[in-house]
């Protein structure tokens, strides 16, 4: 029995130990891993607007009482280049985060970019690859795009599935067709 309680009390106090060690690598490193995240999602804000962007007014936009992030985008003049959406839904795997630019407009896509998501590696993951993200370039944001097997459509508002991860391209374009739906029609009061 004594040799249970000694063993016990070196189990809860190294439990303690690393629960000390851990709790101060959050306090330690929380602020600089928010401000890279936060740092990130700036940068991916202003790659996918075309034009040159100078200064970035984060907005939030209330939409089915979810707040929804909306970049301003403004040039060095002060005028609006494009606006950048942020959101994010479950993919295949987990949460896929993106960012959707709209012409200043808000009449056609400029890009998109996913900024977070745990997809399969090597198949879902493509979805974070310039090659595949591009297709949304120059699509119409007044209606929906559309997820294709096979050979895409610009013209018919389409982007073609990666293989063998359909339901991740589809996970992205449902989020940026929902983002852009609630959002867009709100633009105009964020003037």
């Amino acid at each position: 029995m004594t040799k249970f309680l000694r063993e016990s009390w070196l189990v809860l106090t190294m439990s303690v130990t690393f629960a000390l060690m851990l709790a101060g690598a959050q306090a330690t490193f929380g602020p600089k891993i928010e401000a890279n995240k936060i740092a990130e999602l700036e940068q991916a804000a202003v790659a996918v607007i075309p034009v040159e962007v100078a200064q970035l007014e984060k907005m939030s936009v209330n939409v089915e009482n979810q707040d929804k992030t909306v970049f301003k985008c403004l040039d060095q003049g002060g005028a609006i280049v494009g606006w950048t959406l942020v959101d994010s839904d479950f993919g295949f795997q987990d949460k896929i985060k993106l960012v959707v630019g709209l012409s200043s407009d808000g009449s056609q896509i400029t890009g998109l970019q996913v900024v977070e998501n745990t997809e399969t590696p090597g198949l879902g993951n493509k979805i974070a690859e310039a090659d595949w993200s591009s297709q949304y370039e120059g699509l119409v944001a007044e209606k929906d795009v559309v997820v294709v097997k096979g050979p895409r459509s610009q013209e018919t508002n389409e982007v073609s599935a990666i293989t063998g991860a359909t339901i991740s391209s589809e996970a992205v374009t449902r989020i940026a067709n929902k983002v852009i739906r609630q959002v867009r029609p709100k633009l105009d009061e964020l003037r």
